[in-house]
């Protein structure tokens, strides 16, 4: 992964704001001479949270010898005009060059300069490097790349983990570690909320495909791990009173919410199989995940009631049960309670039971199922869970509760820090708990005694828009010292980050980049800056709690921009790490001491990791510097297969009897390190081949041009009939308005504008040349789109592409741009 790009010189300063909902994602297929992303983050300078020219060289990844393509222009004559800057810019600009250049910056040199040999002494940087720079991970054969790659860890990880062989059972023995009256699960309830209406003040506004209620939110209310277990332990009796049977399949389909989890737990007491799916799937999606796993019963949350019983009676699936988390809003008027009622009615032979009338059932009458209420075998399916679906149709992954614990085994290092004063740490809950990094997290949280704090993206940060006036956001309340995120929330934290601090003055920003920038060298150096920390890191860091002290990445790659910015922004360890629903989550962690920005860490507890030649995409293991290669990974964590799938399970998937793992294709390419750390810089399934041979990263294209500050996502075609490449892009609805404002057009054609589109596609331009794409791999013509895309149509779960059905509702705009020789013709 590389640096994520400036800003284009040539746009408005309104341009400046960062875009909120694009991933900074940048898979660098890069040349095997690239310069590493850290050197790259701690040369270069950073505008508004973008490297401008610290990016990593080299070839980009088009695995090309070479290219040629001439910068698209309209053959409009209006195109033709070039956005000036106006005087009342230029003048902030020259303020701004003073007042950095010529005022700040030799104050801030004559400062460091002065005072760096107390700071040597006392912070001793030599000790930081010396833990930064050790051998992570080696083969297992000596000087052999191509042999599997493992790491050495500590062996006082002693922990309830070692005593059992699935989650069940480590929920029973947890009390043997630590006492069950500290606090387990935090919620928030609902008193009033009321829907956010759009600029018509009557369409309902959503972000990400999800209507915005403006919420009224108690304090935190809290469940011990005693109560939490018992609780468990009833809903699990409840069950079997309900229906529900050993080995029968059980769909979690629910927002994210403590209920969620202690359903989970149930699930695995009552020897269940329990099968995890997207809200954000589709109901296609849905509707298949509960056709193909023959499942007879549902467990949704309130709010997904009605999107619940429209997919039972378009597919006309067989639900015997429906069983429901109830209403969180607290106060609510005789026409809402009646569509309560309609809501939990039942629907033909389909009955709709609430979560409280369960655990009353098993706490009343749990003694008549006490004898079929087990779990079952450690090695039985007991988990199907379903991919986001971003290549087509999600497949059901299986696996077992044994494997789950292996693979807290493996993960036990990331959070190995909190281990003996977890009661004294907070979890913050958020991410969907459908998506496996955030279930692991949250189970592994679990087995050490750690409190989790639930909460919502719409009410997470002080400027969420789910809350109402003078409600505290749960970052107020909870103080998380662990939070785990995806590119996209970081990317949101910038954003968040910048808007206010260019509400304050037209200097705050770059004031903000170059003491950032400054940071940034200076850690890279194992020097701390408590001074920058004091003035600026500590403001930020209350926006988030105060106290928080580890995030950790994972979903998608993270830029190396983007991670250097936040982790110097929030003062705290940052780490990134790899995996796959497959590999039932991360397999690959940056350690806390490692200072490099990009890659994704060493192989992780009794994980193996091996890279295989591809000769097709130009990537071998005996490339120098350094191997590369396609990443297979090998754990007694893996999955067993998918469900179904056998063809696809005999190419995927591989048992070694010698090392007794099962070994998993990722499809993803990766580069190993001399210390051992892996980097992802490609992904077989995104390049595409065009007419003169040449393969072009198409995920790798997005993920650098996403930056583009009228950006909000994109997505980028070649054509095998084609030498050049083209994109839709969904413009960013604040930059590209004030740019539409500027030029004087209606909101309602500015979208088809020929100067705004050129514009765009100047800027696009600009942003891959900056972070050095050839100019064969920008694409020559766009096509602007209104639609909005989010989980409920075009992306994931995690914000990736569905660039099938992309490809499907835009089938006629994409080949009119391989077509029309109008469009942004060169």
């Amino acid at each position: 992964m590389t640096a994520s790009s400036t800003s284009s010189a040539s746009t408005p300063p309104s341009s400046l704001v960062m875009n909120g909902n694009g991933q900074p994602v940048i898979m660098n297929g890069g040349s095997a001479s690239s310069a590493s992303a850290n050197t790259a983050v701690a040369n270069g300078s950073l505008a508004n949270g973008r490297l401008s020219n610290g990016v990593e060289k080299g070839n980009s990844g088009s695995h090309t010898g070479s290219s040629s393509a001439s910068s698209a222009t309209s053959s409009s004559s209006s195109t033709n005009q070039k956005l000036k800057k106006r005087p009342s810019d230029l003048f902030t600009l020259v303020i701004k060059i003073i007042f950095i250049q010529l005022i700040l910056k030799p104050i801030v040199q004559l400062y460091t300069y002065l005072t760096l040999p107390f700071y040597w002494l006392a912070q001793t940087p030599s000790e930081t490097l010396q833990k930064a720079n050790f051998i992570r991970a080696t083969p297992l054969v000596k000087d052999d790349p191509s042999s599997p790659w493992v790491s050495t860890f500590p062996s006082d990880y002693k922990y309830v983990l070692d005593e059992v062989n699935t989650i069940d059972e480590m929920m029973d023995k947890v009390h043997n570690y630590f006492n069950l009256d500290r606090k387990a699960l935090g919620y928030r309830r609902v008193l009033r909320e009321h829907v956010v209406t759009g600029p018509d003040g009557v369409t309902p506004l959503r972000i990400d495909g999800r209507p915005v209620k403006k919420r009224e939110l108690s304090d935190y209310n809290w469940i011990s791990y005693e109560e939490m277990i018992k609780r468990k332990n009833h809903m699990a009796s409840g069950f079997h009173l309900n229906g529900v049977n050993q080995r029968d399949r059980v769909v979690i389909l629910c927002e994210t919410c403590a209920e969620y989890l202690m359903v989970e737990l149930a699930i695995a007491r009552a020897g269940a199989v329990q099968v995890n799916v997207f809200s954000t799937l589709g109901d296609s999606g849905i509707a298949h995940a509960v056709q193909e796993t023959q499942s007879k019963f549902i467990f949704t949350s309130f709010e997904l009631l009605a999107k619940t019983r429209s997919i039972i009676q378009e597919y006309n699936l067989n639900i015997e049960k429906v069983f429901y988390t109830p209403r969180r809003v607290e106060e609510v008027n005789d026409e809402e309670q009646k569509e309560c009622d309609k809501l939990v009615s039942s629907l033909g032979e389909t009955q709709f039971i609430s979560l409280i009338d369960v655990e009353q059932d098993g706490e009343e009458r749990g003694h008549e199922v006490e004898d079929r209420c087990k779990p079952i075998h450690k090695d039985e399916i007991a988990f199907i869970m379903y991919t986001s679906g971003t290549t087509g149709v999600p497949k059901g992954v299986q696996a077992t509760s044994y494997q789950f614990v292996q693979l807290l085994h493996a993960i036990l290092p990331v959070l190995a820090h909190i281990m003996g004063v977890s009661d004294q740490h907070m979890y913050v809950a958020y991410l969907p708990q459908a998506h496996i990094f955030e279930a692991t997290c949250e189970l592994l949280a679990l087995a050490l005694g750690a409190p989790l704090g639930f909460a919502t993206p719409f009410t997470l940060t002080d400027s969420a828009p789910g809350l109402a006036k003078g409600t505290p956001s749960d970052f107020r309340l909870l103080q998380p010292t662990i939070m785990i995120a995806v590119p996209l929330v970081l990317e949101r934290m910038r954003k968040e980050i910048f808007m206010k601090l260019e509400s304050r003055s037209p200097i705050s920003a770059p004031l903000f980049n170059y003491l950032m920038d400054y940071k940034i060298k200076w850690t890279q150096r194992g020097f701390k800056t408590p001074i920058v920390n004091a003035l600026l890191c500590k403001k930020i860091r209350e926006q988030f709690g105060g106290r928080l002290e580890k995030v950790i990445l994972g979903g998608a790659p993270l830029s190396a921009s983007l991670q250097a910015l936040i982790k110097a922004a929030l003062d705290t360890t940052l780490v990134q790490g790899y995996g796959m629903t497959e590999t039932l989550g991360a397999c690959l962690c940056m350690d806390d001491y490692d200072l490099s920005y990009g890659r994704c860490g060493r192989p992780l507890r009794g994980v193996y990791a091996k890279l295989d030649d591809w000769a097709e995409g130009g990537y071998r293991v005996s490339d120098q510097p350094r191997p590369r290669g396609e990443l297979i990974i090998g754990s007694k964590a893996n999955s067993l297969n998918y469900l179904d799938k056998p063809e696809m399970n005999a190419e995927l998937y591989e048992y070694d009897k010698d090392l007794d793992i099962r070994w998993f294709r990722t499809g993803d390419i990766a580069e190993v390190y001399e210390d051992g750390t892996f980097k992802i810089i490609d992904r077989k399934k995104d390049l595409v081949k065009l007419a003169n041979g040449e393969y072009f990263s198409l995920g790798k294209i997005e993920s650098i041009l996403k930056n583009c500050s009228y950006v909000d996502n994109i997505c980028v075609f070649g054509n095998a009939l084609a030498n050049y490449l083209v994109a839709l892009v969904v413009p960013n609805p604040n930059r590209f308005g004030k740019l539409a404002k500027t030029y004087r057009v209606p909101r309602a054609d500015a979208t088809t504008d020929p100067r705004l589109v050129e514009l765009v596609l100047k800027s696009l331009r600009e942003t891959g040349l900056k972070n050095n794409l050839k100019k064969a791999e920008i694409p020559t013509k766009i096509r602007l789109v209104t639609d909005e895309w989010s989980p409920d149509n075009y992306l994931t779960a995690a914000m990736k592409l569905k660039r099938s059905l992309i490809k499907a509702r835009y089938e006629y705009e994409v080949q009119e741009l391989f077509t029309d020789p109008l469009a942004n013709a060169e």
